[in-house]
Order: structure tokens, then sequence, then C-alpha cells
């Protein structure tokens, strides 16, 4: 398996990105990277590309990372509508490509005492917890293009690769525990409610709640708690880009019971109060057909969420 080292004494520099969409029968132009890496982040695939003699085909949340000085191509048309992320930056520092087993990688990364800087991910992978990683891509794209902004710009990319790297080598083993969470998960989003709490969820599976803050902590990096208000911070992102609705419904229609609370929390999470999240990322989320239907919208409101624009269909 190919993996990529990423030194983090100094920044990594924003170079351009976006997002991309396009109908049934696209393929990758042929392009080549004088010296910047390429990130991928699918949405919706499959989209078939191949770097060199790899060829790879990447599917909803996995990530390819295309090196420097490589060509790249799509080597078949896709069968359907694609969407995908792209982020292109480059390093100040001369990183090196190696091969390496999976296993034997995780287990040095856990291992590992040294101080040094650096960080290893592999070319292509699938992603755990892909909306922290969303949520920076929103971030950098968002970000004005004026130079006094650029440096913040930078610094979100180089957030964007330790959380890619926080993700794919703390990810669960598929063991008892990260099944029964699993589980656990599913039943929460099927039963989330604004009076929903840790106590019902360890009473609903059995366990002392202690003892299930720490599984959650284990395998999610989250408290339980964290992860009820994550949910519900997933719900109102996309009720603020989807619909018209007030703060106030929103606070209410995302398992808030108050307003203030419900706005104090979403700024934690995003770093934006929710007006300035619908403001920021209405032209970037308002083109993207894409709806996570684990998402758990209350039905009424998923049911009135019928229009979908087509690409370019933005309006003035």
């Amino acid at each position: 398996m190919l993996f990529s080292t990423f030194t983090m004494e100094k920044t990594l520099l924003y170079y351009k990105g976006g997002e991309f969409l396009a109908h049934k029968g696209w393929h990758h132009r042929r392009m080549y990277h004088k010296g910047d890496y390429e990130l991928i982040l699918c949405i919706k695939g499959p989209i078939y590309l191949q770097i060199g003699d790899r060829r790879y085909t990447l599917n909803t949340h996995e990530v390819l990372i295309v090196p420097p000085f490589t060509t790249f191509y799509g080597y078949q048309d896709s069968p359907g509508d694609v969407d995908f992320y792209w982020v292109h930056f480059f390093s100040q520092h001369k990183e090196d490509t190696l091969t390496a087993d999976e296993d034997d990688m995780t287990e040095k990364v856990k291992a590992s005492t040294s101080k040094k800087r650096q960080i290893f991910l592999p070319q292509y992978f699938k992603l755990a917890d892909y909306e922290e990683a969303t949520i920076l891509i929103h971030q950098i794209l968002s970000i004005h293009n004026e130079l006094s902004f650029i440096e913040e710009r930078d610094y979100l990319v180089s957030a964007l690769l330790i959380q890619l790297y926080k993700s794919y080598f703390n990810r669960p083993d598929a063991n008892e525990d990260s099944s029964r969470l699993n589980s656990l998960k599913e039943w929460i989003r099927a039963n989330m409610s604004s009076d929903l709490t840790v106590a019902e969820i360890a009473d609903r599976s059995h366990l002392n709640p202690d003892y299930l803050t720490r599984l959650f902590k284990h395998c999610t990096g989250m408290t339980t708690l964290q992860y009820l208000n994550h949910v519900k911070i997933e719900v109102a992102t996309l009720l603020l880009i989807r619909t018209d609705m007030s703060i106030k419904q929103i606070a209410d229609n995302s398992y808030f019971n108050d307003p203030k609370v419900f706005m104090r929390r979403f700024k934690s999470a995003t770093g934006l109060s929710p007006t300035e999240y619908r403001k920021s990322y209405n032209l970037i989320h308002l083109n993207n057909p894409h709806v996570d239907p684990q998402i758990p919208i209350p039905k009424r409101i998923a049911d009135s969420i019928d229009y979908i624009p087509e690409n370019g269909d933005i309006p003035e």
C-alpha cells in the first residue's frame, strides 16, 4: 500500500480547490501535477481514476491523494452522476512516498513516540468520519481570496490533512465493540428527539452509562453526549441550506429545545453562527444534489425538500 509523508513543521500551502459535479458518461481529463498535491473526496461515485499504472475506483466518502509530478486521468466513463471535492496544495518540505503494509503502518503510528511533526496518509482510503473533513473543506472553499485570508486558508488545509490522518489511524477495528456501536448509532438516528438522553441510550443498550461513553470515545473520538450533539448539528446544517426555515424553526427541527443553546453549540461546532453558515455555504451546497440518507431529518421536513437544482442552476 502506498503512503505519502507530510511534514507539518511549516503549514501546507493552499493552491486552488472546488466542488465538481458531472452527469452520466463523464471521465476525468488527463492532467499533470507540476509539484502540487491534489486531494479528492468523493461525495457521489463511482469515479474511475488512474495514476501511473495504478487504477482506483472512488466511491462515496473515499479519498484519493494525487502526488506531485504525476499524470492521472479517468480510465473509464462513470455510469451515473458524480460529485467530488478537490483541493490542490503544496508542501514546504521534501516529502516521501513509501510502500508499507496497512496493518504494519497502523501499528507503527500508534506505537510511535517520535516528536517529529510528520504524518502519513495512504494514497487511497475510506474516510470514517467524513463530516469533520467536509466541514473543513467548506471552510477552505468559503474563505475570500483577499491577501489577508491566504494564511488562514493554509492553516485550514493543514488542519484538514491532520484530521484525515487522525480519522484513518484511529478508525475502529472490526470487532464486537465497533459492531455494537454501529447498531447503537443506527438506533440513535432512528429515535432521535430533543429529549433523548445518554441514560436512555445506556438503558437501551444494557450498558453502564460510563462504559457507554468510554466505548463511544474509543470508537468515534466523541463522548456519547458529543455524538448526540454532532447528529443534531448535521440536521441543522442540512436544513440551513436546503430550506428557508427561520433559525428558531431549524433549532426546533434539529432537536434543540432552546434556540440560544442551538446557536451556541452550532458556532462551537462549525466556527460560524447559523446565519453566517447559511450565507457562506449556500452556493457550495445549493448545487450539490447529494443528501446523506443517514441524517435523521424529521419526516415532515424531508418530504418537503424535493427540489434539487441541476448543475449550474444557481439563482442570481
